[in-house]
């Protein structure tokens, strides 16, 4: 397991848009991310020099995107990369990106939603530990500030050296969005409502290293080098979640068959499921059967409806740590250091 440095107060942060243009359609959010940062943690902000391109739907061609991405790996006067956003297009980035440089240089790198692709990919190919958590331009440009349940959980996973321990609910949630084009985001807050907790679907324990995201983003790796290896998923925790698209339980239905036949869900100790975002009810709970169904053929434990994700306010995970589930006292845990 290669670990990045913890960040601390004077730590620079380069943040680049490896996916949508999101910065450009809306960069008071990259302002406000950025200002909290630095407020909040002491951090120092730069950006990278295409953050704010627009080509068609991406920020920028794929070789300036990993321009910016490779550019902050080797800059020693970088400590951390945070994502601005997400997107569908990180894949791009893949066939341009050196792999053993980005080795030689561990540093935290943080995002969700498609940075589930660079996530994935860089620990497959590096073994260095990456972060699912907070995108700049969204938990951290909260207005009128981030939810304290997402920076708790930055806090006691990138700057301190030492194992983050047990993981509880949220005690509120929310999924709403607010325009930011036209910048409804900063006449009030989003709304939130009391959260029932996690959804404790199949009972039993588990301790294995944490992989994974958001499940569309998971099928740009699939059949590629970058997807994890059966050695690495033996016992694993695997995570995962659905984004904006809101594709249907019928859909992931069909995925989660996919990895049945693939072999991975025979490989797990575990599996961890975010609250789906933009959901009703009566889709959740067909969620959660099809989640049951799809893994009955194994014991391990299953959590749903967790804190991670597309869903406000996000836990964040460190990808390649060792966690611990268990039913019988409802509790998880990370158990590995994420940063040294």
């Amino acid at each position: 397991m290669l670990r990045p440095r913890a960040l601390r107060p004077g730590s620079t942060i380069g943040v680049v848009a490896p996916s949508w243009c999101g910065p450009a359609a809306a960069p008071h959010r990259v302002q406000r991310g950025a200002a909290f940062l630095e407020e909040a943690f002491g951090f120092r902000v730069v950006r990278a020099p295409h953050l704010f391109e627009s080509r068609r739907w991406t920020a920028g061609s794929p070789e300036q995107r990993a321009q910016d991405l490779m550019g902050f790996f080797t800059d020693p006067g970088i400590d951390g990369i945070w994502a601005a956003i997400g997107g569908d297009h990180a894949c791009h980035l893949l066939p341009h990106l050196d792999w053993s440089r980005i080795a030689e240089n561990p540093k935290v790198f943080i995002g969700y939603s498609d940075i589930t692709v660079l996530n994935v990919a860089i620990w497959t190919m590096t073994g260095m530990v990456t972060f699912n958590g907070p995108a700049l331009m969204d938990e951290l440009a909260e207005y009128p500030s981030a939810p304290e349940y997402a920076v708790r959980s930055l806090r006691r996973v990138l700057t301190e050296p030492c194992p983050p321990g047990a993981v509880e609910p949220a005690t509120t949630w929310t999924d709403e969005r607010l325009d930011w084009v036209t910048r409804a985001d900063l006449t009030r807050g989003r709304a939130y409502q009391p959260s029932p907790g996690w959804t404790w679907l199949r009972d039993g324990s588990a301790e294995g290293v944490l992989v994974g995201g958001c499940l569309q983003s998971l099928q740009h790796l699939r059949g590629t080098p970058y997807f994890p290896r059966a050695a690495d998923l033996a016992g694993a925790i695997l995570f995962w979640e659905i984004g904006e698209e809101r594709p249907s339980p019928e859909w992931v239905d069909a995925v989660l068959q996919d990895y049945e036949n693939m072999g991975v869900l025979a490989r797990l100790g575990g599996m961890l499921v975010g609250r789906p975002y933009g959901y009703s009810e009566q889709d959740k709970a067909l969620l959660r059967e099809v989640v049951f169904e799809r893994t009955r053929r194994h014991s391990f434990p299953v959590v749903t409806d967790m804190d991670f994700g597309h869903t406000a306010p996000p836990m964040t995970l460190p990808v390649g740590c060792r966690a611990r589930i268990d039913s019988g006292s409802r509790a998880f845990a990370i158990l590995d250091s994420a940063v040294r």
